[in-house]
C-alpha cells in the first residue's frame, strides 16, 4: 500500500511523464568541416549536449575532443595549412581581409569537399539518421546530405543573423532598422547609419551571389541531378537555423519560429574543474590575473619579435600575474609574473574569480564569454569581424581597443591601467552579465529541445514560412507593383479615350445645331 507521502510522489512522477515531450535515442549526425577550431567548438558542445540526453551522436569535422564522452563517436578529418599560414600573415602583418576572402572561401569549400570525400565519412553513407547538422562556414553545399539521408536539416552557424543564413529560411533581414553583423549593435540608425546598412547590405548580397554560385559545382559533383533535389531547393529545405548569439549582445531583430538564438552555446553554466597548477597560480594572485589569449586560430608564438617585446615589457611590470597562451615550450625572457600554456580552458579560466581582465583578439566566442563571466576586455581585434566586436566592447563602456597595427607600449599601457584602475569597467559587464545570463533555460538545453523539436516532428514542416519559397521580385511585391501599375495605365488609357469620345460627340452634336 502506498504511503501518504509515497502516493503524492507517484502522482508528481506521473504527472512529469505525461507531460515528457523528448524523443527516444536518436541517431544525430553533425557535419562541420570548418578549419576554425572556435566555430566546431560551438558544434562539439551540442552534440555533447545530445549525447548527454541519450542520442547517439556521429561528430564530422577537423577537430578532436580532448577526452572521450559517452555516445560521441568522431570522424576526424584534418584541414590542411590554408587557414594557419593566412592568420600568421595577418600577425607579420595587418591586411585587408576582403582581399584575402577569395582564398578564404575557396579554402573553406575545399576542406569541406575533402572532408565528405574522406573514406571514413564515405564509409558511414549508407547508415541511417534521424537529423543532419550542418555546421555552416561558407560551404553551404553540404546540406545537400538532409536528402541524402532522408532526414530533416537543422543548420549551426557559430554567429549572429547573416543574408547567408536568412536566405535558408526565408528571414527578413530589416535593413533599414536592424544593424548589419559587422556594424553591431547600435540602437537606432540615423540618415547616414541606415545609408551606410544598405550599402554594407548590398556588398554582402554580392558576396552571397559569389558564394553560392562558387559552390554550386561542388553541389553538382557531390549530388547529381539526377539522384538529388537542386543545390537552390536544398537551400530553401533546412528546417531550423541555430544562431550563436543572443539579443541582449547583438541587439533585437525580427525572427520567424524557425530560426533560434543560443548565443554563449558553448559556456557552462558550472565550469570545470581547472588544472592543477593554473587553479593554484589563479587561486594564489593577490592583486589578481590578465588572462592573454589570441584564439585558436591566431597564435601569440607566430607575433613579430618587436610586437611580442612591447607586451612583455609592458605586462611583465604590472602587479597582476598573467596566464598568457603560447603555443611553444617557452618565452624567450618570460617575465617572473607570467605562466604560459599551449592550450587553456579559456571558458572555465574565465569563470575564475580572480581573472580581472581579459585581452583578446575579439572573437565573437571569446567576447561571449567575457560577457558571461563579466570580465573586462582590452581589445587587439586582427582580422574579420573582430574590430566591429571590440568596437560594440568599447561603445557598451566595459573595454578598450587598441590597434595593432600602430602598437606601441604607450598605446597598449594606457588602456591597460585605465581598465585596472577604472572599477567602471567591472561594474558596466557585471550589468551586461546578469542581462546576457536571464534566461528561462540555458543555450544548450534550448538547442537540444529544438533538435529534439526537429526530430520529434519529422522536420517540422509546419514551421516552414512560405516566404522562403518566394523569388526577389516576389518578396519584394515588384510582380504585384507591375501589374497594378500595368492595371492603373490600362484604367487611364481607357479613361482617357472615353472622355476623348464623350468630348468629342458633345463638341460634334454642338457644331450641328450651329449649321441649322
Amino acid at each position: 500500500m502506498i504511503g501518504k507521502i509515497g502516493f503524492p510522489l507517484l502522482l508528481l512522477a506521473l504527472a512529469i511523464s505525461s507531460n515528457n515531450k523528448g524523443v527516444e535515442s536518436a541517431k544525430i549526425l553533425c557535419i562541420f568541416p570548418s578549419p576554425g577550431r572556435s566555430h566546431v567548438l560551438v558544434g562539439q558542445t551540442l552534440l555533447k549536449g545530445l549525447a548527454a540526453r541519450g542520442h547517439e551522436v556521429t561528430m564530422v569535422s577537423p577537430f578532436k575532443l580532448s577526452k572521450p564522452v559517452p555516445n560521441y563517436r568522431e570522424i576526424y578529418v584534418p584541414a590542411d595549412d590554408t587557414v594557419s599560414k593566412m592568420t600568421k600573415s595577418f600577425l607579420e602583418k595587418p591586411q585587408n581581409m576582403f582581399k584575402s576572402m577569395p582564398t578564404l572561401m575557396r579554402s573553406v569549400t575545399e576542406t569541406a569537399n575533402k572532408t565528405i570525400n574522406d573514406p571514413q565519412f564515405l564509409a558511414i553513407k549508407n547508415e541511417q539518421f534521424d537529423v543532419v547538422i550542418t555546421g555552416l562556414f561558407v560551404a553551404d553545399f553540404i546540406l545537400g546530405f538532409g536528402p541524402h539521408f532522408n532526414a530533416p536539416t537543422i543548420a549551426l552557424w557559430s554567429a549572429g543573423q547573416t543574408k547567408f543564413t536568412s536566405d535558408l529560411v526565408g528571414n527578413p533581414r530589416a535593413l533599414e532598422a536592424v544593424p548589419h553583423i559587422m556594424l553591431g549593435s547600435q540602437g537606432a540608425m540615423g540618415f547616414f547609419g541606415r545609408m551606410k546598412n544598405l550599402l554594407i547590405g548590398t556588398v554582402e548580397n554580392l558576396i552571397t551571389i559569389y558564394m553560392t554560385h562558387s559552390q554550386q559545382k561542388f553541389y553538382d559533383w557531390n549530388f547529381p541531378a539526377d539522384k538529388y533535389p537542386s543545390y537552390k531547393d536544398v537551400r530553401k529545405n533546412v528546417s531550423l537555423v541555430l544562431l550563436n548569439t543572443h539579443f541582449s549582445s547583438s541587439g533585437p531583430r525580427p525572427y520567424i519560429q524557425n530560426i533560434i538564438e543560443v548565443g554563449g552555446l558553448q559556456i557552462k553554466t558550472k565550469p570545470d574543474p581547472l588544472p592543477k597548477d593554473i587553479q593554484e597560480w589563479l587561486d594564489g594572485a593577490e592583486h589578481g590575473v590578465i588572462y592573454f589569449c589570441l584564439g585558436s586560430n591566431l597564435k601569440s608564438s607566430d607575433l613579430p619579435p618587436e610586437k611580442l617585446q612591447i607586451f612583455l615589457r609592458v605586462l611583465g611590470k604590472q602587479k597582476q600575474r598573467v596566464l598568457f597562451k603560447w603555443e611553444t615550450d617557452s618565452i624567450p625572457n618570460q617575465p617572473k609574473n607570467f605562466l604560459t600554456k599551449k592550450w587553456l580552458p579559456q571558458d572555465d579560466v574565465l569563470a575564475h574569480k580572480n581573472v580581472v581582465l581579459f585581452i583578446a583578439h575579439g572573437g565573437l566566442g571569446g567576447m561571449a564569454e567575457a560577457r558571461f563571466h563579466a570580465v573586462p576586455v582590452l581589445g587587439i581585434p586582427i582580422f574579420a569581424e573582430q574590430s566591429h566586436n571590440v568596437n560594440g566592447v568599447e561603445r557598451e563602456g566595459w573595454g578598450k581597443q587598441v590597434d595593432y597595427a600602430t602598437l606601441t607600449e604607450e598605446s597598449f599601457e594606457t588602456p591597460l591601467k585605465e581598465i585596472l584602475t577604472n572599477p567602471q569597467y567591472r561594474q558596466k559587464v557585471q550589468e551586461l552579465s546578469e542581462l546576457y545570463r536571464d534566461r528561462p533555460q540555458s543555450a544548450i538545453d534550448l538547442a537540444c529541445y529544438w533538435v529534439e523539436y526537429v526530430i520529434r516532428y519529422k522536420g517540422a514542416p509546419h514551421m516552414h514560412y512560405q516566404g522562403a519559397d518566394l523569388n526577389f521580385f516576389q518578396e519584394q511585391m515588384l510582380d504585384v507593383v507591375a501589374a497594378l501599375l500595368v492595371g492603373a495605365y490600362v484604367v487611364f488609357k481607357v479613361l482617357k479615350l472615353l472622355i476623348k469620345s464623350i468630348a468629342k460627340r458633345i463638341c460634334g452634336g454642338r457644331k450641328k445645331q450651329k449649321t441649322y
